[in-house]
């Protein structure tokens, strides 16, 4: 037996601190270290009792492969945030997580769970949870405040908060994190032996993202066009409505996440940089995509009308660079300075709102996504076979039939009107 105590004597000491008559009992387990703990009571023969049986049930916690403190909740929680920031120094987690992980736990869990220990919290616990989280910015603590402070390069920065019931999205990704929180006690052995905690939302009804009809995708690129061509804009202002028309051009007819997008390097572009000067049709034919995003890579073949905006992307790195070609690591969306573009969305709601189509016809706003999800229509109309499409895209034919598949009955009339043979 792992114990520290001479054999002749009991395994474990009662004492009384200076100034309470309460009794205390401490005793060592190998690998436990000392456990000191209050009985409660200030009777001697009670205390012996119970001195007796906090030894005992300590030795079982013990052989059955558990620790002798209970942990709380915030204590495991705190531990958990400072194992997952550093996996993010050591590079084994994106930065996000650093910040992330931390901030939910100070502003949500904690404040919820906190002293419990965290070997009593159960399903039920998790679920009544999700709802005071749903109203923490409507009724809850959240209802008083009016933003959310934050660090960000050694500043501290201030948002407004929104008192609103947070996206199925955000309420999903925190589930994640809880799950993954509590699988860590259970390695760590904080949680009872066979303790299983359930966390789950409900599933987010299907909602497919807003795209465009075949004629809002063309009145968006001629108005995008007449933009480009405007006698009154400077070299600047040109250059950035180009690169924004390529951008729209690339994500429409490959389907590529904005993720996918913003990540992709020159090197990423398969054979364009061998074929750049060469016969247009080999270039069409040849050239392949190389993308990474969502943690996951892939290859796949673009629509040839994708290929033209390369060639303007191309000439546009050369014009702000004295006329050399990007190397393979610099990236295709770039500023004039030659760093990766984080993002178009500004530039690209005007757009939108210039061209009347900031939203679908259900109000919902449309995003970089949007052209994603008018990619994947477009081709399912045109008789794409959808598992093709599926490996293309990077996602499941489960996926493209939910949330993006929105082709009208009337595009595709010819087959709903076979012919009847016997």
């Amino acid at each position: 037996m792992p114990l520290a105590y001479p054999i002749e004597g009991p395994p474990y000491q009662l004492y009384q601190r200076a100034g309470s008559k309460n009794w205390h009992v401490s005793f060592s387990i190998k690998g436990e270290g000392q456990v000191r703990k209050s009985l409660g009571t200030d009777q001697r023969h009670i205390a012996e009792i119970k001195a007796r049986e906090t030894f005992y049930e300590a030795l079982a916690r013990v052989k059955i492969g558990h620790k002798v403190k209970v942990r709380t909740f915030e204590q495991v929680a705190n531990e958990y945030s400072d194992h997952t920031v550093a996996k993010v120094t050591r590079g084994e987690l994106k930065a996000y997580h650093g910040t992330k992980v931390p901030a939910t736990i100070k502003r949500y869990f904690n404040p919820y769970f906190g002293k419990k220990a965290i070997e009593t919290i159960t399903t039920a616990m998790v679920d009544q949870y999700m709802e005071w989280r749903k109203d923490y910015w409507l009724t809850g603590a959240g209802s008083t405040q009016s933003d959310i402070r934050y660090q960000r390069k050694n500043k501290t920065l201030r948002r407004p908060t929104v008192k609103k019931v947070p996206k199925h999205s955000t309420l999903n990704a925190e589930a994640v994190l809880l799950r993954k929180l509590f699988k860590y006690a259970a390695r760590c052995n904080y949680l009872v032996k066979g303790q299983e905690i359930e966390v789950s939302i409900n599933r987010a009804p299907p909602n497919p993202r807003p795209s465009f009809s075949l004629e809002e995708f063309d009145r968006l690129g001629k108005l995008a066009f007449e933009r480009i061509a405007d006698p009154e804009i400077n070299r600047h202002v040109r250059r950035d409505r180009a690169i924004l028309d390529a951008y729209i051009t690339i994500a429409a007819f490959t389907g590529m996440r904005p993720t996918e997008m913003k990540n992709l390097s020159w090197g990423d572009v398969l054979h364009y940089r061998s074929l750049e000067s060469g016969p247009i049709g080999e270039l069409h034919n040849r050239v392949r995509f190389r993308v990474h995003g969502k943690s996951k890579h892939r290859e796949f073949i673009p629509h040839e009308c994708a290929i033209p905006a390369l060639g303007v992307l191309w000439t546009e790195w050369k014009l702000c660079h004295g006329g050399q070609p990007p190397s393979d690591r610099d990236p295709v969306f770039a500023t004039p300075t030659g760093q990766r573009q984080q993002s178009f969305k500004n530039s690209l709601t005007e757009l939108l709102k210039a061209a009347d189509l900031l939203t679908d016809h259900r109000g919902v706003r449309r995003t970089a996504y949007s052209f994603r999800h008018f990619y994947i229509s477009q081709q399912i109309k045109n008789g794409v076979d959808v598992f093709l499409l599926a490996k293309n895209t990077g996602t499941s034919p489960e996926m493209i039939r939910k949330f993006y598949a929105d082709v009208s009955l009337e595009s595709v009339e010819d087959k709903l009107r076979p012919t009847w043979t016997r």
